[in-house]
């Protein structure tokens, strides 16, 4: 069951200022915590902005894998040097930006890589956090990139979305009526709002009561504490 259209909730103004940015050619460091929509962003503008979209960064076989797969390119039996040496050619012919989601601690290969594509065509970076201890050695090319921070839904964001999920008949109606509550509890991130919301549809808590408010956010703690546990970039 989908809730949440994080693309049709209070981002209008965030994707009007990336298609700025992609109509300039400009580098982009996308930033924001776990759950604040940047995939859903990157996939969202790669429907009106070409572009090619790297999911695996750990290490530079598997962008290389990830890059020729969507160019389908054939691998042959070239070492993973004279891949990525075939791939920044191909990828300066087309032009095309290239945008690297979900990127952590970069090791050195990675970040000479994604530094060396940025010297020929537009590179963009999504990211849970710009430090250095967090990116890794990409953090010395960041200069070059125009740092946005995907900002949380606000009060009236969430309320729109419960509102149209009650609407819809999803949820509860008296769910109206604990919106500051709910939206204490997601701090304003899309993905546990929308985690919140399939937890109400699915009719396990009585928030009428404030057991049952607090049953709910336990629950969404211990959602996040398992997420946290096994990922290693939380």
């Amino acid at each position: 069951m989908k809730i949440l259209s994080l693309s049709l909730c209070g981002r209008e103004k965030v994707i009007e200022n990336f298609h700025a940015l992609y109509a300039e050619r400009r580098h982009v460091l996308m930033v924001g915590p776990p759950g604040i929509g940047k995939t859903a962003l990157l996939q969202r503008l790669s429907e009106t902005c070409p572009m090619l979209l790297c999911e695996e960064t750990t290490g530079l076989r598997r962008i290389c894998d990830s890059l020729e797969g969507h160019l389908r390119r054939q691998r042959d039996k070239l070492n993973v040097i004279e891949r990525k040496n075939q791939l920044l050619a191909c990828l300066e012919r087309r032009g095309e930006l290239v945008a690297f989601d979900q990127v952590g601690v970069t090791p050195p290969r990675v970040a000479h890589f994604i530094g060396n594509l940025a010297e020929r065509i537009p590179v963009w970076i999504a990211c849970r956090s710009d430090s250095r201890k967090h990116i890794g050695h990409v953090w010395e090319h960041l200069y070059k990139f125009a740092r946005v921070e995907i900002p949380p839904l606000t009060r009236g964001e969430s309320c729109a979305l419960i509102e149209d999920a009650v609407g819809r008949g999803i949820i509860q109606p008296d769910a109206r009526q604990h919106v500051v509550q709910l939206h204490r509890i997601s701090n304003g991130i899309p993905r546990v709002l929308e985690q919140l919301l399939l937890d109400l549809a699915a009719r396990k808590y009585k928030i009428n009561r404030s057991v049952g408010l607090n049953l709910l956010e336990l629950d969404r703690r211990i959602h996040e504490f398992t997420r946290a546990t096994f990922d290693p970039e939380q």
